[in-house]
């Protein structure tokens, strides 16, 4: 999730693209809204009964469903950031240094007065599940973000700010589960944009 600006002029349309990036770091009815426009692999399905689920299984749901509402509220958060502290609300789904990134994103669209509009939309893809890796049970996602889903606006003008990344590109999503925070939350902890990687 590092993207840093090279010059002076160029150095808006790099943060826009580390900001749109970021959030990909909620209420319920935000999740909801991502979740509809996000679509995730058979294996990270919960179409199946949990009693019929292998333990993979279902830590790649609640996996993908941690992304997803990381998804939803960052969307959120970045179409009217300068209205609260969406902090706590990203926390629910991110864990750093995700949670750091998506946050400082937000703050930083505040601060430009920029907003989004439109909802991330990736297809999200389960790659691998490690539940006794060391740092906790993980779970690998790819996903393809359609940068065109979203776009960023000024908030006085309403001028569209050109993101300055592909159309479709891939993201490494790494999703762990805390066990040591109160019911075990899986925690968004990596969300990188691979720029140069189309998908």
């Amino acid at each position: 999730m590092e993207n840093s600006p090279m010059k002076a002029h160029h150095s808006l349309a790099a943060v826009i693209a580390l900001l749109v990036v970021a959030g990909c770091g909620g209420e319920d009815d935000t999740a909801h809204s991502a979740q509809g426009s996000t679509t995730a692999s058979p294996t990270a399905s919960s179409s199946a009964r949990p009693e019929e689920s292998t333990p993979d299984e279902l830590a790649a749901a609640a996996a993908t469903s941690a992304v997803i509402g990381m998804l939803g509220v960052t969307d959120a958060a970045k179409g009217d950031p300068a209205t609260r502290d969406w902090e706590p609300e990203v926390r629910r789904f991110a864990g750093d240094p995700a949670a750091l990134l998506a946050v400082t994103a937000v703050r930083d669209y505040a601060t430009l007065g920029l907003r989004q509009e439109g909802e991330t939309l990736v297809d999200l893809e389960v790659t691998s599940v490690d539940l006794v890796a060391p740092d906790g049970a993980t779970v690998r996602i790819t996903g393809c973000y359609d940068s065109q889903s979203t776009r960023v606006v000024r908030q006085d003008t309403g001028e569209v700010i050109s993101p300055g990344t592909p159309p479709r590109y891939v993201w490494d999503i790494t999703v762990v589960r805390y066990d040591a925070e109160p019911g075990s939350p899986w925690l968004v902890t990596q969300l990188t944009p691979l720029t140069d990687q189309p998908c």
